[in-house]
């Protein structure tokens, strides 16, 4: 895709919509102005182009909001800037498409409001966040907003930095913390990286993933763990992270580790559109897809590393998910892989 400026060194020029009008709304982010309806169409896309498969609510402003994307091997990273704005996102209820992702955050200019699970944080040039995209929130900008989000598949984020930390609030580490400068450097110039340059994107991602695990556990206070009403499903995503190469891994077994009835787990995949099985098979599936594509494991290797106990069952379940086969999409990955 491509980008209109860099993402690293001096602040970049920002490219803009042209807005021939605008009507003034008063906010908690100052005063934005509200775009002529003609316009709000194409501030959705961009919107969505980042939080995808998530339903945007009560947009407010962002007339000036630009996206630059690019795909990096698992990552697809952003570069937005913009003037003031407000909108809400209800969280990504199908938890098999793109909106079941986790976005670092790293700002460059202005303030960011994110309003996470009842929690509040402005972000200020310097500060990263995690957010996760399967939990409803909030986000006000101010202008002159600029920020680089690197987006993720929340399995990918799950095995590498968020474990335990997927159902706290506040995944914040401060500008202050060593380290970060470091991060927000890397992000930018992977972001930065030419096209074809899949191997230095893949270790890029993977030492921005081990910096993050360390930061986390260094700044995020556990002690404020989620009730379990409201963590639930986080705990159901870790478990089968945790448990991901178990054969015959069941709702019972989740229910067991995670200390509630085994309705309680039906219930709440249920009320994400998905059950139990359905949700343990999708995560494996992805996962054994990513090995296809960056490992030469065998076939068989992969599926029953991820927990199929049966090579044909997960043949004939990859088969129904992907529409080709685990060998010809193996055969074929430069076709599968971004340019």
């Amino acid at each position: 895709m491509a980008r209109g400026h860099s993402a690293t060194g001096s602040r970049p020029r920002r490219r803009s919509i042209p807005v021939p009008e605008c009507v003034p709304i008063r906010g908690a982010a100052g005063s934005i102005s509200q775009p002529i309806t003609g316009l709000m169409a194409t501030i959705r896309a961009q919107i969505a182009s980042v939080f995808a498969a998530n339903p945007i609510l009560g947009l407010r402003g962002g007339a000036g909001l630009h996206v630059d994307s690019v795909l990096r091997d698992i990552a697809a990273i952003h570069h937005l800037t913009s003037d003031a704005f407000a909108f809400s996102l209800e969280g990504a209820t199908a938890f098999g498409g793109p909106g079941f992702c986790a976005h670092i955050i790293f700002m460059r200019s202005g303030q960011l409001r994110m309003v996470q699970t009842g929690h509040s944080r402005t972000l200020t040039q310097g500060d990263i966040f995690v957010a996760c995209a399967w939990r409803p929130m909030t986000l006000e900008g101010t202008d002159d907003l600029d920020a680089l989000i690197i987006t993720l598949p929340a399995w990918w984020a799950m095995q590498r930095f968020l474990d335990g930390l997927l159902i706290l609030p506040d995944l914040h580490v401060g500008k202050d913390y060593f380290a970060t400068p470091i991060m927000a450097k890397l992000a930018g110039t992977i972001f930065d990286l030419p096209n074809d340059d899949t191997a230095s994107a893949a270790q890029g991602l993977t030492m921005i993933a081990d910096l993050m695990r360390t930061a986390l556990a260094a700044c995020v206070d556990t002690a404020k763990s989620l009730p379990r009403w409201q963590g639930r499903i986080g705990g159901i995503l870790e478990f089968i992270m945790r448990n991901l190469d178990t054969p015959g891994v069941s709702a019972h077994d989740a229910a067991a580790s995670l200390k509630c009835s085994v309705r309680t787990i039906y219930k709440t995949c249920a009320s994400h559109g998905t059950s139990f099985n359905a949700f343990l098979n999708e995560i494996r599936l992805v996962t054994a897809q990513y090995q296809l594509m960056h490992t030469n494991d065998r076939v068989s290797e992969i599926a029953y590393g991820v927990g199929f106990s049966s090579l044909s069952h997960f043949a004939h379940l990859f088969r129904a998910r992907f529409g080709v086969s685990a060998k010809a999409m193996r055969q074929g990955r430069s076709a599968y892989l971004p340019h």
